[in-house]
């Protein structure tokens, strides 16, 4: 069994302006790491909706997702299934002071990799993790300057 994945940032904005960095989606794409990330069922970040990513780097794998826990813009949890894997997801934003926000992203696992040749999933996980909070800092800082 693969172990927890645990990545947290610090953003100098508010849990809100955090939430709205973190659930844009095309944040991910036009970097040759993600070629699809597209909600397939149901409103954007509701409970029982789902997504799906194709990642193409480190890795090469679809990703079906259902949000199995939804309080915008405090926390959120996910399901995620790829290659035999099931990974609880669950990413939390909280207030430090009126002007920052720790985001604290976890992922837990169930199973083994079904990938086609050896490879290190513990460390394409913890790449993912890394990428889906570096990309949502860079979102806010994007943000951050048009307002």
């Amino acid at each position: 069994m693969l172990p927890r994945v645990e990545y947290s940032v610090t953003a100098p904005a508010s849990p809100e302006e955090v939430w709205l960095a973190f659930s844009d989606l095309t944040r991910l794409l036009g970097r040759g790491i993600y070629s699809e990330a597209v909600w397939t069922e149901g409103p954007p970040w509701q409970v029982g909706s789902r997504l799906r990513y194709v990642v193409l780097h480190p890795l090469k794998a679809t990703v079906s997702a259902v949000v199995s826990l939804s309080e915008p813009p405090l926390k959120v949890g996910l399901i995620n299934h790829a290659l035999g894997i099931t990974a609880q997801q669950l990413v939390t934003f909280s207030r430090v002071k009126s002007d920052t926000t720790r985001v604290i992203m976890t992922m837990d696992f169930v199973g083994e990799s079904m990938a086609p040749t050896p490879i290190d999933v513990g460390a394409a996980l913890r790449f993912y993790t890394h990428d889906a909070l570096d990309t949502m800092l860079d979102r806010l800082k994007e943000n951050l300057k048009t307002h």
